[in-house]
C-alpha cells in the first residue's frame, strides 16, 4: 500500500507553503504539517504525552551529546512534497543546524514518534512515509502498549523489513550513538 490522498485536493510544494506561512495567509500555521502536500492539523498532545516527550528530550541529549542534533517537533522535508514535524528527529551534526534547509532524507539517523492518541496515524500514514523516504530508522514509543516499536531496512514500498517491539527491559540502539536504556523511558 502507498500513501495517497484523494488527488482533487490542492496540493503544495514546501516553497509555495513557506510561503503562505510567511505571508500569514494561514491561520495557527505551527498547529499545520504537510503531508503530500496538503496542509494537516497536527494532533493535541495530552500530558501524558508531554512528559513522555520531555523524559525522552533529556535523555536523548545526554546519551547523544554533540555527536547528533536533536531536533523537536521539527520539520524535516521528505520528497516529493511531505513536510511533517515528528516528536523527534535525530540528525547528522551540521555546523549552521540546519538554519537554511529542514534537514533531507539522507540527513536523518532517527525519527521518533511518541504516539498515545495519535498511534493509528503515526502507525499507518507516518510510518509509511518515513519508509517510502528511505528513513533508515524510526520508532514509534507506544504509550498505549507500554512498549517501543523499532522500524528499520525501509523498502520502497512504504513498509520496513525490519521490525521489532521493545519492553521496558530492553535497551533500543541509535545506530552510531549508543544505546538508550527503556526502563528510562517508561518510568
Amino acid at each position: 500500500m502507498t500513501f495517497q490522498l484523494d488527488p482533487w485536493i490542492k496540493r503544495y510544494s514546501f516553497t509555495d507553503f513557506q510561503r503562505l506561512v510567511d505571508s500569514e495567509q494561514i491561520e495557527n500555521p505551527d498547529r499545520l504539517e504537510l503531508i503530500d502536500g496538503i496542509p494537516v492539523q497536527k494532533m493535541t498532545k495530552g500530558e501524558r504525552h508531554a512528559a513522555y516527550c520531555s523524559r525522552l528530550y533529556r535523555l536523548l541529549v545526554t546519551l547523544v551529546g554533540n555527536q547528533a542534533i536533536i531536533r523537536s517537533q521539527a520539520p524535516v522535508q521528505l520528497p516529493p512534497n511531505h513536510e511533517p514535524e515528528p516528536d523527534f528527529a535525530v540528525v547528522h551534526f551540521q555546523q549552521d543546524e540546519y538554519q537554511f534547509q529542514h534537514p533531507q532524507p539522507q540527513d536523518i539517523i532517527l525519527i521518533i514518534e511518541v504516539a498515545d492518541s495519535s498511534l493509528n496515524y503515526d502507525q499507518t500514514i507516518k510510518r509509511q512515509l518515513y519508509a517510502q523516504a528511505g528513513i533508515p530508522n524510526s520508532w514509534i514509543v507506544n504509550l498505549p502498549g507500554n512498549c517501543l516499536e523499532v522500524y528499520r531496512l525501509p523498502q520502497p514500498s512504504g513498509s520496513y523489513a525490519e521490525c521489532k517491539l521493545l519492553s521496558r527491559n530492553d535497551r533500543a540502539e541509535i545506530p552510531g550513538l549508543g544505546e538508550l536504556p527503556l526502563e528510562q523511558v517508561f518510568a
